[in-house]
């Protein structure tokens, strides 16, 4: 069997699933790793979740950090790790703008370490930013299965082109990985 390693972009995918039901819902990324895993035929060696801190909002902040250490403290097989959101300016509304650093470094970085160190054979790449071209293109060089996951209605068209295979996730399926 396949060993299955997946990696979630966290902010992405969060946006996401919130426009395909209209409000945030509550994963289960432990259940959620596992059912693609299966669904692909593998084994789930991991599961990566990836997300940015802030530190305008402090409450918010708190909330991040306290989410991530119970991602890497209560669901088998994860590792959970931060960005940080750097404000770069102000919109019209005088609201501000953020940028999010460390998230997509960090999740090429472990997709082409992990691929290099064969730590598996096929990789869940639950995004849809085309930032990640390059470390897509170095892990397949290395003789690694890359899945671009979508969710349904999200646009991603060019990443999955430059991936080996491509997954919609619907809200059939999201609701079996609810909390």
């Amino acid at each position: 069997m396949k060993r299955v390693m997946v990696f979630i972009d966290g902010n992405n995918f969060e946006s996401a699933l919130t426009g395909l039901y209209g409000t945030q819902q509550r994963i289960d990324y432990g259940k959620l790793a596992e059912y693609v895993a299966q669904k692909r035929n593998g084994y789930l060696q991991r599961l990566y979740y990836y997300t940015a801190v802030g530190s305008v909002d402090k409450t918010k902040a708190a909330a991040t950090k306290t989410f991530v250490d119970r991602l890497n403290k209560r669901v088998p097989k994860c590792i959970a790790k931060t960005g940080y959101l750097k404000v770069i300016g102000q919109d019209k509304n005088g609201n501000n703008i953020f940028t999010e650093k460390g998230t997509d470094v960090n999740i090429a970085v472990d997709l082409v370490s992990l691929a290099f160190n064969n730590g598996y054979d096929e990789a869940i790449l639950f995004s849809a930013d085309s930032d990640y071209e390059s470390a897509i293109a170095m892990a397949r060089s290395l003789g690694k299965n890359i899945v671009v996951a979508v969710v349904d209605k999200q646009k991603a068209g060019y990443i999955k082109d430059l991936s080996d295979d491509n997954i919609t996730l619907f809200k059939t399926d999201f609701d079996q990985c609810m909390r």
